[in-house]
C-alpha cells in the first residue's frame, strides 16, 4: 500500500483537531470532518500533564495554552470531612501540568490549521475501500475520497462501529457532573487540584483559567438515571450537604445552566483497532475514565504517534506501527483508571477507612513512580 497523502480525520475534538495540525506541519493534505455545525464553546474542565503539555509544545501551541490555563504544582486528595490522605508534586517536569476549559483548548488548536483544512455540519455515515482509496459518505450526501481515514470520533465513534462492530461501551456503574463558576474560596491555592473522597461518591475542584473554577463530582448510580425533580444543582446540594467547606458553597455559587452531566464508560482494551488504511484515535480506539485524567492526554499523544508512523512508512504499515506503539500505554492508563474508579465506589465505612489509611501511608517514592510514569512519557 503507497504512503498516504491526503487523509481525511473523522471527528474535530482535542484528538482530531490535534492530529489535523501535526499532520498538516508534517506536509500532509489533511481534512476533518466535524458533525457539529461550530465549534462549541461549552464543555469542562481539563487536566494536560507534562505528557500532553510536550506535545502541545512540539505543535507549536504550548504558549497560547499557558495564557488560557492553570498551572498546577500539586494535586491533592482528602477525606470527606477534608483531611489530607496524599499529596502529589507534578511541577517537576520540563514542561508544566496545566488546567484549562476544553472549549478553549479546542479553540487553540482550530486556529493554528488553516480555515480551509477543517468543514462543520458533516455527520459521518460510512466508509467503503476502494483499492487503495477510502471513500467517505456523509449524512448531507457528500462524498470524499481519501488515502487514509483517521476515526476520531470519541466515546461512541460510528467509525469504530462500522470498523470493529464490537458494540457498545461498557457503562462502569458512575455517573459525574460538572460544574463552572467564577466564585473562588478565599483559602483556595490556585496552583492546587484538590480531590475529596466520600462513601460511593467523590468531589473535586481547580482552577482553570481567566478566573473561573472548575468542580466535578463522581457518584454511584444506575445507567440512563434521570436528573431529580429538584433539579440537578439541588440534588447535589442535598447530596454534599454534610461535606467539609468549601464544597456546599462552590455548588451554591454554581448556575445550574452550567451543570453538565454524563455517565462514564469505557472499553476493554483490544487490538486491533486498524485495518488497511483505517485508523482510530483518542477515545475511538481506547476511551478511558476521567480517573486518572489522562483521556485528552492520550487523544494528544497518539497525535504525534500516528504522524511519525505515517511519515516512516506506507499506511497500512504506519497504522499496524501507531497502534503497536500505543496499546500497551493505552491499556495501562485504562485499567488503571478503572481500578481507580472501583476505589472510589467504596461504601462501606470499614473500606473507606481501610483506603484512607492506605492512601495516607503509601511511600513517597511510590507515588512519584506512578506519577513519572504517566507525566515522564515523551513521544
Amino acid at each position: 500500500m503507497q504512503t498516504a497523502k491526503k487523509i481525511v480525520i473523522v471527528g474535530g475534538g482535542i484528538g482530531g483537531a490535534a492530529t489535523a495540525l501535526a499532520l498538516h506541519h508534517a506536509g500532509f493534505d489533511v481534512m476533518v470532518y466535524e458533525r457539529t455545525p461550530e465549534l462549541p464553546e461549552v464543555g469542562a474542565g481539563v487536566a494536560l500533564w507534562a505528557n500532553a503539555t510536550h506535545v502541545l509544545k512540539n505543535l507549536g501551541v504550548l504558549q497560547d495554552t499557558l495564557s488560557a490555563s492553570q498551572f498546577i504544582a500539586r494535586y491533592q486528595f482528602n477525606s470527606q470531612s477534608g483531611e489530607e490522605l496524599m499529596s502529589l508534586p507534578v511541577d517537576h517536569f520540563e514542561v508544566p501540568a496545566i488546567c484549562i476549559h476544553r472549549a478553549d483548548l479546542h479553540a487553540i488548536l482550530w486556529r493554528n490549521l488553516p480555515r480551509d483544512r477543517f468543514v462543520f455540519g458533516q455527520a459521518f455515515e460510512r466508509f467503503e475501500q476502494v483499492g487503495n482509496k477510502v471513500r467517505i459518505h456523509f449524512a448531507s450526501g457528500l462524498t470524499v475520497e481519501s488515502d487514509a481515514l483517521i476515526g476520531a470520533d470519541g466515546l461512541n465513534s460510528r467509525v469504530r462501529s462500522q470498523l470493529l462492530g464490537d458494540g457498545k461501551p461498557i457503562y462502569r456503574g458512575f455517573t459525574a457532573w460538572r460544574g463552572l463558576t467564577d466564585y473562588i474560596p478565599s483559602a483556595h491555592r490556585h496552583d492546587c487540584i484538590r480531590e475529596f473522597l466520600g462513601y460511593g461518591r467523590g468531589f473535586g475542584f481547580v482552577m482553570i483559567g481567566k478566573k473561573r473554577m472548575y468542580w466535578y463530582v463522581a457518584a454511584k448510580a444506575t445507567e440512563g438515571q434521570p436528573d431529580a425533580a429538584i433539579g440537578r444543582k439541588k440534588e447535589l446540594q442535598l447530596m454534599f450537604q454534610d461535606w467539609c467547606e468549601p464544597i456546599p458553597e462552590l455548588i451554591a455559587a454554581t448556575d445550574e445552566a452550567n451543570i453538565l452531566r454524563n455517565d462514564l464508560y469505557d472499553r476493554v482494551p483490544t487490538q486491533p483497532w486498524s485495518q488497511q488504511n483505517i485508523t482510530l484515535l483518542g477515545d475511538a480506539a481506547h476511551p478511558t475514565l476521567p480517573t486518572l485524567g489522562q483521556g485528552a492526554c492520550m487523544a494528544l499523544e497518539d497525535a504525534i504517534v500516528v504522524t511519525k508512523c505515517l511519515l516512516a512508512s506506507d499506511t497500512k504499515a504506519a497504522f499496524e506501527q501507531y497502534e503497536s506503539q500505543r496499546f500497551a500505554r493505552t491499556k495501562m492508563i485504562v485499567e488503571e483508571s478503572l481500578q481507580a474508579a472501583k476505589l472510589g465506589q467504596w461504601e462501606n465505612r470499614a473500606a473507606v477507612a481501610l483506603r484512607e489509611i492506605f492512601m495516607k501511608l503509601l511511600p513517597t517514592p511510590v507515588l512519584k513512580n506512578k506519577v513519572n510514569a504517566l507525566q515522564a512519557y515523551r513521544v
